[in-house]
């Protein structure tokens, strides 16, 4: 049958909080034709089923669902060149769908075409590993999110999701905690320092899947600043608009120590300058609908920004215009971005199977020429999530664990666990 359920390769929480996004902010986009498309496939009205299809992919092209339901509407319509055409694509950018045992494609189990592009599909699931362990913290139930490094001391920041805490890890492999829920943390999710100043900055969020939740903190955030050599607590930075529910999942520093961060439930991009001791919205709305991972061109002019559910942005810091960078390929699920030489690396999640992947732009950066993936379908992942740059060399969370959190707060049973796991993906 059609794939229109959500595809949950990340967290339930960002899946349904975009979900949440686009119904309210793109009524009439993508979501809207794909919503008159669930309706009239359900109603087996094959033609207006196609017609809304068409309409839902071209408003949001590239979109892995979007083209998969395609094929299947054109499959239903007695088009099977086209719908072999669609999932020829599909599997062309890597990914994993299963269209030989969906029942809506049976009128072309007879097709060279469609077999060949089975074949395809199958082909994707193979592995490409390139990484090496960096190292693991043997604490089972962490939930990692983000990982940061500081270069003076050669010791790396882990972020506890669950727990509420960040780990100290050292060149020799000693563990301790660096800050805690008594210091004013919620659930940890990105984190940067900054070698110059001597700071760690951190986002933090309070929601349902975190140790010790209190309902009334639901939908409250932070960006927060700690001294690296003392562990101090300097500052606590949060939303003025406490009417609506935010989430900072991740930031990014400039050389002139300004603090940009992203907020993925209501859509924006905060910072905190340097030398001020306050958090200012730099740009709320459209066209974001849940921004993630972020980072700065080479010459800190522009500051790319990946949407999940939209694909990759660049904002010119000066003028705040915002331009989407065009590509041939899928961008969505994207949930770590980091800027290498004349090219991004990116975690992304969002989308099967989960990789680590690739993206040259061109001069202009209005386009991405080349797509790349870099690492994918490693046994070990288990939702990858965020990273840091140290030279030439990736390191990042392998095994989130994001899974292993129900909706309620509860953790999976210690046999269900893993310790959590960074990797070095040399570039």
């Amino acid at each position: 049958m059609s794939v229109f359920s959500c595809r949950l390769t990340l967290s339930l929480v960002i899946c349904l909080v975009a979900t949440l996004a686009i119904a309210q902010s793109e009524q009439k986009d993508g979501r809207y034709y794909e919503g008159l498309a669930r309706k009239a496939y359900q109603e087996k009205n094959y033609g207006a089923f196609l017609d809304s299809m068409k309409l839902a992919a071209e408003l949001r092209p590239n979109h892995p669902r979007l083209m998969y339901n395609l094929a299947v509407a054109y499959a239903l319509n007695n088009q099977p060149k086209d719908a072999c055409a669609l999932l020829r694509r599909t599997a062309e950018m890597g990914l994993v769908f299963a269209p030989a045992s969906d029942h809506d494609f049976d009128s072309l189990h007879s097709s060279a075409d469609f077999n060949e592009v089975v074949k395809q599909f199958e082909k994707n699931k193979a592995p490409k590993v390139n990484s090496l362990t960096a190292f693991s913290v043997h604490e089972k139930g962490l939930v990692p999110e983000g990982v940061a490094y500081d270069p003076q001391t050669n010791t790396f920041f882990l972020s506890s999701v669950y727990k509420r805490k960040i780990l100290m890890v050292t060149n020799s492999g000693a563990v301790k905690v660096f800050a805690g829920e008594s210091d004013g943390l919620w659930s940890v999710m990105g984190m940067k320092v900054d070698q110059f100043r001597r700071l760690l900055w951190v986002c933090s969020t309070a929601h349902p899947q975190m140790a010790n939740f209190d309902p009334s903190d639901k939908g409250k955030t932070a960006l927060l600043k700690f001294d690296l050599r003392s562990g101090k607590l300097l500052g606590k930075y949060q939303p003025d608009d406490t009417t609506k529910p935010h989430w900072f999942g991740d930031l990014a520093i400039s050389a002139s120590g300004d603090v940009y961060a992203t907020d993925s439930v209501t859509p924006a991009v905060y910072i905190v300058r340097q030398g001020s001791d306050k958090l200012d919205t730099f740009f709320a709305g459209e066209p974001f609908v849940s921004p993630q991972g972020l980072d700065f061109t080479r010459d800190q002019q522009r500051l790319f920004v990946a949407d999940y559910s939209k694909g990759v942005f660049v904002i010119e810091l000066k003028t705040k215009k915002i331009t989407s960078i065009a590509s041939d390929f899928t961008l969505l699920g994207i949930d770590g971005l980091y800027s290498y030489k004349d090219s991004l690396i990116a975690v992304q999640n969002g989308v099967n199977p989960q990789r680590i992947i690739k993206l040259t732009l061109n001069k202009d950066l209005s386009r991405f020429d080349r797509f790349e993936t870099i690492e994918v379908n490693n046994p070990v992942f288990d939702e990858p999530t965020l990273g840091v740059l140290v030279k030439n060399d990736f390191y990042f969370v392998a095994n989130s664990q994001w899974g292993a959190i129900d909706e309620s707060g509860h953790l999976a049973a210690e046999d269900k666990l893993k310790d959590p796991l960074v990797l070095r993906l040399h570039l």
